[in-house]
C-alpha cells in the first residue's frame, strides 16, 4: 500500500527515469544540431566571401613551344618529315593552287605553302614554293614575286601548357559559345534539374541512395554539376562525408552568388577530359580541338555525345585510349538522350552505327615530358625564377624528332627483351635515354629520359651519372694530340703512333693495377687508330699515363663535363659517373670544328602582351682545336667503318658518321654516341639498380642510336670540312714511318701539320725514288 500511495504521489521511477533521459537527449540532439547548423552557416558565410568562380582570363596557362623550322635550299623532303611537319601544324592540302594561309600542295617537282602568320617571329602569311630536284629543296620563292624568299619559317608548335604545377592547356569558351545540342546533352547525363534545384538536388540523392542499396554496393552518385564544379575546384577527390558536406555547402554558396550559367560555363571549362601524353586536357573547348579538331560549337551528336561521357572516366574512356570503350559509353548516352526524347529513333539509331572518328588536328601536342622538367630547372637557373603565369616560352625542341626518339627507345627496348629474354627477367624494368643536340648552337633537339614517363619521372638522359666505359677513350687520345710535341720525349701523339698491347701494370695510391682488354687477350704493337676503333684497354691507359690525367681533366672540363672526376688513370675507362646529356654534349664539340655550345633548351621567353622578356645568348668558346678534332672525327669514322661499331651499316646507317661505342667493367651500361656535323645523338641502355646487362654497347645501344639516326639523315649527308693544316701522308702501317716502294702495305693517315712523321721506313728500306728525294733534301 505504501507502495502504491508513493507510484501515486511521486509518478513511476522508471517511466521517471526514461522521461528524463528522453528528454535529455532531445536537448543534446537539439544542441548538436543547432552546432552543426551553426557551423554550417559560418562555413558557408566564410565561403561566401572567400569562393569565386575562375574567369577566362585568370591565371592564363604559361605555353611552350618547340623551335620554327627553317625551309632552306639543300633541305631533304624526306628526311626533314616536311609533310608531317605541315600536317602537325594543321595544314591542309589541296588539289589547286594555293590561296589561303594553311594550304599547301605537293606538285611535280615543287611543294607550294601559304605560311601561317606568328607574330611572335614577325612570320607573315606568304605564299612560299619550294622547288624540289632529286629530293632536295633546290630553292625557296615567293609565289608572289618569284624573289628568293630568305628567311621563311614554319611556326613553332605547341609543345605544352602549364597551369600553376600542372601540365595542361585549355582553350575558354564562353557561355554563348557553348551550343544548345551541347548544353541538352550535358543536362540529360550529368543534372536534368540543374535549373530548378538550389546547387543540391535531393531527388537525384533519394534516387542513387536507393539504387546504391538496392544493388548493394556504390553504382551510382547524386551530386549535382554544382558539387562537381566545387569539388574539382575547391577540394581533393577524396571520399569522406566531411569532404561531401563541404561540398554541398559550397554549392549552395555558388548557386546563391552566380547566375546559373556563370556556373555551367565554369564547369564547361574546368571539367578534366584526358590526357595527350604528359599533358593534362580540361575543358569542353581544348578537349574539341584536341580530339575533333573542331570548335565545341560544331560539334556533331556524337562526338558531343562521346565528350559529355567521358566525363564520368576521362581516361578509361578516352577514343585515343580505348575506341571500343569510348564507343560503348557514348552509346549509353545516346540511349539516355534517346530516353529522354531529346533525340527520335531514326537519329538514335544513326548515331548508334556510326563509329568513333576521332580526328585530333595534327598540332597534337609533343609529347616531351622530360624535355619540359629539364626545360623548367632551365628557366629557373637563367631568369632565377619560375615562368610567370600567361607567357610563351619558345624552346630548341623539334617535336618530329622527339616523336621519332620517344618511339625509338621503347622499341629497341622491347627488342632488346625479345632478343634476350633475361632482360625481362630482372628484378626492374629495362631502361634507356636518349638524347639529341644540334652541335652548330647546343640546343636540344629531342631528349627522353626513360620508356614511361607516367612510370617514373627520373631522367636518366640529365640526372643518372653513369660510367660511360670505352666512350671516354677518345678524351683521352684527344688530349694527348692537342699536346703535340710537350709530352715527354718530344714526340707528337698521331693517329699513326704506335703502342704495345701487352700486360702492364701500374702502380696507384689504392695499390697495383693490371688493366685488362675486353677480350682478355693482347694484341703487340697497334696504332692509335687501331687501339680506338677496336677499343682496346691497355693502350688507352697507356697513353692517358703519357699525357697526364690533369690535361685529360682539363680537357673534359673544357668540353662541358661537370660530373666529378677521378684524378687517377682509370679514367681513361671510364670509370667516373658522368650523364648521358654531358657526354653527348662534350661529342657536339667534335662535331662542331671544336667549338663548344652549353646545351640548351630555352631560346625566348615572351610576355602575355608581346614583348621580348628573355632571350638565350649562347655560350661559345674554342674548346679544342680545329685540327685535333678533324683527326678525332677521322679515327672515330673509323671505328663505324670497320671498328666495334661496323656493324651499323648492316643495321641500315647509311651516309658519313663518326661515333663511340661505351661499355663499362661488368657490363653495367652501354653507350653509343655518334654525329655528324649537323646533329650529334647519344643513346644509353641499363638497369637503375646497376646490374650487369651482359651486353656492350654494339649490342644494346647502337641498334637504338641507328634506327634514330637513320630516320633523320639525308640520303646523301655532307661530310665533315677538312681545316688548314691538316695533311695526309702515306705511311707504312708497321714501322708508322713515311711509306716507300719497298713497303707491302700503305695507308694514308691524316696528321696535324708539324706532327707527320718525316722519316722514311726503315723496316722495309727506301726505295729509289725516296733516296733522290733525300739526296736533295727532300722528305
Amino acid at each position: 500500500m505504501r507502495g502504491i500511495a508513493y507510484a501515486r504521489r511521486y509518478g513511476d521511477p522508471v517511466a521517471m527515469f526514461v522521461r528524463r533521459w528522453l528528454f535529455r537527449g532531445l536537448v543534446a540532439m537539439t544542441g548538436s544540431f543547432l552546432l552543426v547548423a551553426g557551423s554550417a552557416l559560418a562555413y558557408g558565410l566564410y565561403l561566401s566571401a572567400s569562393l569565386a568562380l575562375p574567369a577566362g582570363d585568370e591565371h592564363p596557362p604559361r605555353l611552350i613551344y618547340g623551335a620554327p623550322f627553317l625551309l632552306k635550299p639543300d633541305l631533304d623532303v624526306v628526311s626533314s618529315h616536311l609533310i608531317e611537319r605541315l600536317t602537325r601544324l594543321g595544314y591542309q592540302a589541296v588539289e589547286t593552287a594555293v590561296r589561303a594561309p594553311g594550304e599547301f600542295r605537293v606538285g611535280s617537282g615543287e611543294i607550294d605553302i601559304y605560311l601561317h602568320e606568328f607574330s611572335d617571329f614577325h612570320l607573315r602569311p606568304i605564299p612560299a614554293r619550294l622547288v624540289v630536284e632529286q629530293g632536295r629543296v633546290a630553292r625557296v620563292l615567293s609565289i608572289q614575286t618569284g624573289d628568293e624568299l630568305f628567311p621563311a619559317y614554319l611556326e613553332p608548335q605547341l609543345i605544352s601548357g602549364l597551369r600553376g604545377a600542372s601540365r595542361q592547356v585549355r582553350e575558354w569558351v564562353s557561355y554563348d559559345d557553348l551550343s544548345p545540342r551541347f548544353l541538352d546533352i550535358l543536362l540529360a547525363i550529368e543534372d536534368r534539374r540543374f535549373f530548378s534545384h538550389p546547387g543540391i538536388d535531393p531527388i537525384a540523392v533519394g534516387r542513387a541512395v536507393w539504387t546504391n542499396v538496392t544493388k548493394g554496393t556504390v553504382i551510382q552518385g547524386g551530386s549535382t554539376i554544382t558539387q562537381q564544379l566545387a569539388k574539382n575546384l575547391f577540394y581533393s577527390p577524396q571520399r569522406t562525408f566531411g569532404r561531401k558536406l563541404k561540398e554541398s555547402i559550397a554549392a549552395l554558396v555558388l548557386e546563391a552568388k552566380y547566375r546559373k550559367q556563370a556556373i555551367l560555363e565554369s564547369y564547361a571549362n574546368e571539367i578534366y577530359l584526358g590526357q595527350v601524353g604528359s599533358v593534362s586536357i580540361y575543358g569542353v573547348g581544348e578537349a574539341a580541338h584536341r580530339y575533333f579538331g573542331k570548335r565545341v560549337d560544331t560539334l556533331s551528336l556524337e562526338e558531343a555525345a562521346l565528350l559529355v561521357g567521358m566525363i564520368k572516366g576521362p581516361n578509361t574512356y578516352s577514343p585515343l585510349r580505348n575506341a571500343a570503350l569510348a564507343k560503348q559509353r557514348r552509346d549509353v548516352v545516346l540511349g539516355r538522350l534517346h530516353e529522354q526524347g531529346l533525340i527520335d529513333d531514326e537519329v538514335w539509331a544513326q548515331a548508334v552505327k556510326t563509329p568513333v572518328q576521332v580526328m585530333p588536328p595534327q598540332d597534337t601536342l609533343a609529347d616531351a615530358p622530360f624535355f619540359v622538367d629539364y626545360l623548367l630547372r632551365q628557366v629557373e637557373e637563367a631568369t632565377g625564377a619560375p615562368l610567370p603565369d600567361g607567357v610563351r616560352a619558345y624552346t630548341s625542341l623539334d617535336p618530329v624528332l622527339q616523336r621519332l626518339a620517344t618511339q625509338t627507345l621503347e622499341n629497341e627496348l622491347t627488342k632488346l627483351e625479345t632478343a634476350y629474354p633475361a632482360l625481362k627477367k630482372h628484378p626492374t624494368v629495362l631502361q634507356g635515354a636518349l638524347v639529341a643536340i644540334d652541335p652548330k648552337t647546343g640546343g636540344i633537339l629531342a631528349m627522353v629520359g626513360s620508356r614511361d614517363y607516367r612510370a617514373s619521372q627520373f631522367n636518366r638522359a640529365v640526372q643518372a651519372k653513369r660510367q660511360p666505359g670505352s666512350l671516354f677513350k677518345p678524351l683521352v687520345y684527344l688530349a694527348a694530340m692537342e699536346a703535340r710535341r710537350e709530352l715527354h720525349g718530344g714526340q707528337p701523339v698521331t693517329a699513326a703512333t704506335s703502342i704495345v698491347d701487352e700486360p702492364v701494370t701500374f702502380e696507384s695510391a689504392t695499390g697495383r693495377w693490371t688493366p685488362q682488354n675486353y677480350d682478355h687477350k693482347f694484341h703487340g704493337t697497334v696504332s692509335l687508330r687501331t687501339a680506338l676503333e677496336q677499343s682496346l684497354n691497355i693502350p688507352a691507359v697507356k697513353i692517358a699515363q703519357l699525357v697526364g690525367t690533369k690535361r685529360i681533366l682539363q680537357l673534359a672540363e673544357k668540353l662541358g663535363i661537370r660530373s666529378p672526376l677521378a684524378d687517377n688513370l682509370s679514367i681513361a675507362l671510364g670509370t667516373s659517373g658522368v650523364s648521358l646529356l654531358e657526354m653527348t654534349s662534350a661529342f657536339g664539340v667534335l662535331a662542331h670544328e671544336g667549338v663548344s655550345m652549353a646545351p640548351t633548351a630555352l631560346q625566348a621567353v615572351i610576355t602575355p602582351e608581346g614583348d621580348p622578356a628573355w632571350h638565350h645568348t649562347p655560350a661559345r668558346h674554342q674548346a679544342v682545336s680545329p685540327q685535333a678534332v678533324y683527326v678525332m672525327t677521322s679515327l672515330l669514322k673509323g671505328v663505324v667503318e670497320r671498328g666495334t661499331a661496323a656493324k651499323a651499316k648492316a643495321m641500315g646507317l647509311r651516309g658519313i658518321v663518326a661515333g663511340k661505342t661505351g661499355t663499362t667493367d661488368g657490363y653495367r651500361d652501354a653507350w653509343f654516341i655518334g654525329y655528324t656535323p649537323d646533329v650529334v645523338v647519344g643513346a644509353w641502355v641499363g638497369f637503375d639498380d646497376e646490374e650487369a646487362l651482359h651486353l656492350t654497347g654494339a649490342q644494346a645501344a647502337l641498334p637504338m642510336w641507328v634506327e634514330f639516326v637513320r630516320q633523320i639523315l639525308p640520303a646523301a649527308p655532307r661530310d665533315f670540312i677538312m681545316p688548314p693544316a691538316v695533311i695526309t701522308r702515306d705511311i707504312d702501317p708497321q714501322s708508322s714511318q713515311l711509306a716507300t716502294s719497298k713497303c707491302p702495305q700503305r695507308s694514308a693517315e691524316l696528321f696535324i701539320e708539324g706532327t707527320e712523321p718525316s722519316v722514311y721506313c726503315e723496316v722495309h728500306g727506301s726505295g729509289i725514288w725516296e733516296r733522290v728525294k733525300r739526296s736533295f733534301g727532300f722528305f
